[in-house]
């Protein structure tokens, strides 16, 4: 049984849902939670994969939770999946759905009350340790370490972002909302030190080494640190910001080598190279380069089996397969590595790259970029490292 405790709620309500996850958190609780739910249909897998691998279920019910389909969706997979619901009544009557469920009162706009949490920790195991660090066994196991390949990247400047300008051809052709697309502007030059970068994402074989030797918490979707038959040269996914950031911690305790999750910045240039283009390969699309919705399987693939899709420092599967963790804060353009974003112990999303199996091409362009808690997880989302010092 998975530990994680998945947050229902409205966009209207994000401000108490955010706050209940940070209380959660603050007494240890594993929470997935995600306040862009309403973007599209792309979103569903995620959601159920998070469901699915959640030990509890907690709903804020509102007005605007009620007449939403999102959180009707969510609730009848909760429901359908055998998740025990916790009902939070932030205002209002209770829906329909959950009008025989016990549920504790929260009109006046606090945090739950104790006894909720006591209930919620009942169903979820080992919440008295804290998020994502699992005790380690004593002595620590003594394993092979597999270690990502990684290859250089030169120092030099790149062009980093999207023009405004681009942006109305960029709706035309890919669809979505502009607001989506300003997120990548402006278009502006960045010039980084050398640094090298995993030619892939790190695969299930590499993290289980992790695993085996720190003593670490397994992905939800293996057989305690077995991962699924036949998927050793898989990207890892299922797996937060927070366990990409303990892997690379763990590796240089084992190496003595410098790893670390790629800066925003570096992951751009490493994709796109100094060119401008648009996907690692080129400007023009190609489904036959990338492991994403048209054209891919419907799931994760071995790393490198696209290799006409390699960047220019050949580098592969930096579009789709899965999305990839970055170091950075989600902040505004023009990217400043000096203005906090990043600061490791900082609050905040952080930013994801690439895109996965299951979008569509404009989300897999080299300057797509997403920001989410970095306490989430789901089955397309992993992440690839930099073997380097910190240069910033």
């Amino acid at each position: 049984m998975s530990n994680q405790v998945f947050i229902s709620y409205s966009r209207e309500d994000q401000t108490y849902a955010r706050n209940l996850a940070n209380d959660l958190r603050k007494r240890r609780f594993d929470v997935w939670i995600d306040d862009r739910i309403d973007c599209g249909d792309r979103w569903w897998q995620t959601i159920v994969q998070a469901v699915r691998a959640s030990a509890a279920f907690v709903v804020v019910m509102t007005p605007a939770a009620e007449t939403s389909e999102w959180v009707e969706r969510e609730i009848m997979l909760a429901q359908r999946e055998g998740k025990l619901i916790f009902p939070l009544l932030l205002r209002d009557e209770v829906f329909p759905l959950l009008i025989t469920m016990q549920y504790v009162d929260v009109t006046d706009g606090r945090m739950p009350p104790q006894d909720f949490y006591n209930r919620l920790r009942q169903v979820s195991r080992a919440l008295d340790m804290p998020e994502s660090v699992p005790p380690r066994p004593e002595p620590e196991r003594k394993v092979s370490i597999p270690v990502p390949e990684v290859v250089p990247v030169p120092a030099g400047p790149f062009t980093m972002g999207t023009r405004r300008e681009d942006i109305p051809a960029l709706v035309k052709k890919y669809g979505g909302e502009t607001e989506w697309y300003e997120q990548e502007v402006p278009q502006y030059e960045v010039n980084l030190p050398a640094f090298e970068i995993g030619r892939y994402p790190v695969t299930n074989r590499e993290y289980q080494a992790f695993i085996r030797g720190a003593g670490y918490r397994p992905p939800a979707y293996w057989e305690g640190d077995e991962y699924p038959p036949g998927k050793g040269d898989h990207p890892v996914v299922n797996v937060t910001w927070r366990d990409a950031v303990a892997y690379c911690r763990w590796l240089n305790k084992q190496t003595g080598r410098s790893f670390r999750l790629p800066t925003e910045a570096e992951w751009e240039k490493a994709a796109r190279g100094s060119d401008r283009r648009q996907y690692p390969w080129g400007d023009e699309f190609d489904p036959a380069k990338c492991n994403i919705r048209e054209g891919g399987p419907g799931g994760t693939t071995p790393v490198g089996q696209y290799p006409e899709g390699a960047s220019p420092y050949d580098i592969l599967d930096m579009a789709g397969n899965v999305w990839e963790w970055c170091s950075s804060l989600y902040k505004s353009y023009p990217y400043d590595p000096g203005d906090g974003r990043e600061n490791p112990e900082a609050e905040g999303s952080r930013v994801l790259r690439g895109g996965a199996f299951n979008y569509e091409a404009g989300y897999v362009r080299c300057a797509c970029r997403y920001g989410c808690d970095p306490g989430s997880c789901w089955g397309g989302c992993g992440f690839r490292v930099v073997a380097s010092p910190v240069h910033l």
